[in-house]
């Protein structure tokens, strides 16, 4: 009996094309900024009840977490009820100006839900672990991206891990995390350095 062959890929639109290369630059900028730092680097803070590095990465692992198991489950369905790419997506209204507002700097600072908010109270974050969690996290965010393509994004309903009452395409869901990931890695550049960062 003859091997079977995978399957081949599908081709990325230059939508998904673009949100790859975003990824990318993503994950460049995230080692640059994290290499070679040891766990007390990681775990400093510029002052009480500012989030430190290793604090930020751990929300952004809770947050990513949360967002991809939504868009697999988002996509896993519109593949399911045949919703194939017509070539017409667009960011929503909402969606885009959700994703503009992530973009940073900041122009409005909230609170992170609390979902999403680095596990308070419990034993100290351990910064490395979390490294090492966010960088596995990027692949599998790669792999959502290539997932998607050939399905409709503009169809495809993601719901939000903050509230089920929230929805969004998951075309604006993957804009929205990028962004995410973009503000935050501005935050850790300042951390970085700020005036007493260990050295």
């Amino acid at each position: 009996m003859a091997p079977t062959r995978p399957p081949t890929p599908v081709p990325l639109p230059p939508l998904l094309e673009r949100r790859l290369e975003e990824l990318r630059a993503i994950r460049r900028d995230a080692a640059s900024l994290t290499e070679g730092l040891s766990a007390a680097q990681l775990a400093w803070s510029p002052a009480p009840g500012r989030w430190s590095m290793a604090d930020v990465v751990a929300h952004l692992n809770r947050t990513g977490r949360l967002y991809l198991d939504a868009l697999a489950h988002a996509l896993a369905e519109a593949r399911a009820r045949g919703m194939t790419d017509r070539g017409d997506w667009k960011p929503t209204f909402v969606g885009g100006m959700m994703t503009r507002s992530m973009e940073p700097p900041p122009r409005i600072r909230l609170p992170a839900p609390r979902i999403f908010r680095p596990a308070a109270g419990e034993t100290a974050i351990d910064g490395p672990r979390e490294v090492s969690t966010w960088k596995a996290l990027h692949v599998e965010m790669e792999e959502r991206i290539r997932e998607a393509a050939g399905l409709d994004l503009r169809r495809a309903k993601v719901t939000s891990p903050a509230s089920r009452w929230m929805k969004m395409n998951a075309g604006d869901a993957l804009s929205l995390l990028l962004a995410h990931e973009r503000r935050h890695l501005w935050q850790m550049r300042n951390v970085r350095g700020s005036a007493g960062f260990p050295g």
